[in-house]
């Protein structure tokens, strides 16, 4: 059993204060991401998702909920692992260097995206969604042989080799995307926001 569990990293990655700690599980969305997907979610993603929600990790990662949040009162913001992986697959069918490194694009689930452009998938692999690792890719693929929750819990504690540490200090912070959205509000002064 690795060190970089959920546990650890809930030690590592406090919530903002007002966070939406312990928000009910959308079991709906993740029904239906998994629909349009074809494919069961990584258990440690919706291990998760139940301990700190869709948001931003360290105002610079951003983790997708599995589809779009209905909230009443409040219009979507961000983005969800269905849209992001229909558009990260439409690229790589568009853009030939994309295939050269990426195939057809359907071995890989979208689950974020870094201020830097990387983009954070899974590859589907093995018998069971558990096995498969994190992959960062901009101009070239890197493939980790962690799960989301472990790659996080890593990236926190400089558990990583260098080339692939983006979150450095000790200072980690996550924002449910629901408080994102309330900031953000309170700041323009206008509900209206659709964030993005």
């Amino acid at each position: 059993m690795t060190d970089y569990g959920l546990e650890r990293l809930r030690q590592v990655l406090p919530l903002s204060p007002g966070s939406a700690e312990g928000a009910v599980l959308d079991l709906r969305t993740v029904a239906e991401a998994e629909a349009a997907l074809g494919v069961r979610l990584p258990p440690d993603y919706l291990e998760f998702l139940a301990v700190y929600g869709a948001g931003t990790f360290n105002d610079f990662v951003s983790i997708a909920a599995p589809a779009r949040v209905q909230v009443p009162g409040i219009e979507w913001y961000g983005s969800s692992i269905v849209e992001i992986t229909g558009t990260f697959r439409h690229a790589v069918a568009t853009e030939p260097w994309h295939a050269e490194v990426l195939g057809d694009g359907h071995s890989y689930i979208h689950w974020g995206m870094d201020g830097g452009g990387v983009y954070y998938l899974w590859r589907i692999e093995g018998a069971s969604s558990a096995e498969w690792p994190v992959c960062l890719y901009s101009d070239d693929l890197t493939v980790l042989p962690y799960g989301m929750v472990e790659f996080l819990a890593r990236a926190c504690t400089d558990g990583l080799p260098e080339e692939q540490r983006r979150f450095r200090g000790s200072d980690h912070e996550f924002l449910h995307w629901q408080d994102e959205y309330r900031l953000v509000t309170e700041q323009l002064g206008d509900a209206s926001y659709s964030g993005g």
